[in-house]
């Protein structure tokens, strides 16, 4: 039977866990409401946030709605309801899948593919009839190995924001390469307003990836460049190296207060308060509609980073991945609840709830009037991949502990050195087929 004619009819709705805003103590199980005509198979879901798994759920609900023999119920819980136990996502997702007891679908972040994949935890969707609904980009960001290990509910770039009313202020316009950013960087210190309002997490990773591996994606040769790294005959230093001396720059000219920075959560109302205040004229975010949502003062615009003496150049990634548990006891109906999923329309759909870019082939965007700049930077060819799958090694949160390490004091060439044994022993460790 095809994956198509597994798709069954769902007549329940989920109620299994209480408003998690308002709830005091966990819920024991799924509250389900039942209909008797059907077998009921229970699907459980482990996301991020009550956003996503609600949305989840939405889609289940409107979408995978055929007159079938079976009921699916789908259970889903997220990471916000545990936030008491101190323990991020990732740590529940882990204590999870370890536990023999593991959701039938959870998102899975892009971080832990190379590790989950070597304890056996993705399951290969590589002959799933969605995969051939995905945009390419989408598509590259979902491979790893050789497998398709997630759906991706939609696509996004991490880029800056900018206070375009306070540019003003001084003359200034929002910069479109290096050489204006830097002029804008020094105007702003000049008089008293720190330019850069960073957090401690991808807010100082943007600019060392930007400045570092702009040159291996827009150079020559980059798919010989990529395989050179992966077999750890090319040091990542090769490029890091000029972007952890950006941030170092960046820092020792007072363009972004380092102390601040580090004591800094991104997205946080800290961050987005300064920002609204006027403190800083820019700060970095992911292209999502909430970006927008808060009643900012001014006229603001995202933008990719200006790092570049010939341009801008964005951060990109696959988000929300959904992933299927190879060890599920309802595998077939997970994998037929994927691939209802995975239709271009529901993608779509999905994008816009979201107000995001679509995963989907023709990356259909939301309508983001301040994002335009960054939206025709997404979907353009040559930007930077949050994690590079063709690699056998992180970038994306590896990056970004580095980054932290050089705020805090660590020399460049420390944390080069770092990085480079840190690849060579992640080769090691993940060598792939």
């Amino acid at each position: 039977m095809s994956i198509k004619a597994k798709l069954y009819k769902v007549t329940a709705a989920l109620t299994a866990l209480c408003l998690i805003s308002s709830c005091s103590t966990k819920p024991n199980g799924p509250e389900v409401y039942l209909d008797d005509k059907n077998e009921e198979i229970v699907i459980t879901l482990f996301a991020q946030g009550e956003t996503i798994s609600s949305l989840i759920q939405q889609c289940f609900n409107e979408i995978i709605n055929a007159e079938q023999t079976k009921t699916f119920i789908l259970y889903s819980d997220s990471a916000n309801f545990y936030a008491d136990e101190g323990l991020s996502y990732r740590e529940l997702l882990l204590k999870r899948m370890e536990s023999g007891e593991a959701d039938d679908l959870y998102i899975i972040p892009a971080e832990d593919v190379l590790e989950f994949d070597r304890k056996g935890y993705i399951y290969d969707l590589a002959q799933m009839d969605f995969v051939h609904n995905l945009s390419e980009a989408a598509l590259n960001q979902s491979i790893y190995d050789g497998k398709v290990f997630s759906l991706p509910l939609s696509y996004t770039a991490f880029g800056f924001l900018w206070n375009v009313d306070l540019l003003h202020q001084f003359g200034l316009e929002v910069p479109e390469n290096l050489s204006e950013f830097l002029a804008v960087c020094e105007t702003l210190k000049q008089n008293g307003i720190v330019p850069y309002g960073s957090n401690m997490d991808y807010g100082l990773s943007l600019l060392a990836m930007g400045a570092g591996l702009a040159p291996l994606y827009r150079g020559e040769n980059p798919e010989q460049k990529l395989a050179q790294l992966t077999e750890g005959t090319l040091p990542i230093s090769t490029y890091m190296r000029a972007g952890f001396t950006f941030l170092k720059m960046m820092i020792d000219n007072g363009y972004l207060d380092i102390e601040q920075a580090l004591s800094t959560q991104p997205n946080s109302e800290e961050e987005r308060n300064r920002f609204r205040d006027g403190q800083c004229a820019f700060i970095s975010t992911i292209c999502r509609g909430s970006a927008f949502s808060e009643d900012y003062p001014f006229e603001m615009v995202m933008t990719a980073m200006p790092v570049l003496e010939e341009g801008a150049i964005c951060v990109v990634g696959a988000d929300q991945r959904l992933a299927v548990n190879p060890n599920s006891k309802h595998l077939d109906e997970a994998l037929a609840a994927v691939e209802a999923l995975g239709t271009v329309e529901t993608l779509n759909e999905f994008a816009r709830l979201q107000r995001k870019t679509s995963s989907a082939r023709g990356n259909e965007a939301a309508t983001l009037p301040q994002a335009a700049p960054l939206i025709s930077s997404l979907t353009a060819d040559e930007q930077i991949p949050n994690q590079d799958f063709s690699l056998h090694f992180n970038t994306w949160n590896t990056i970004k502990e580095l980054c932290v390490k050089l705020g805090e004091g660590a020399s460049v060439d420390a944390v080069c050195e770092e990085y480079d044994t840190l690849q060579l022993q992640e080769i090691a460790t993940y060598p792939g087929q």
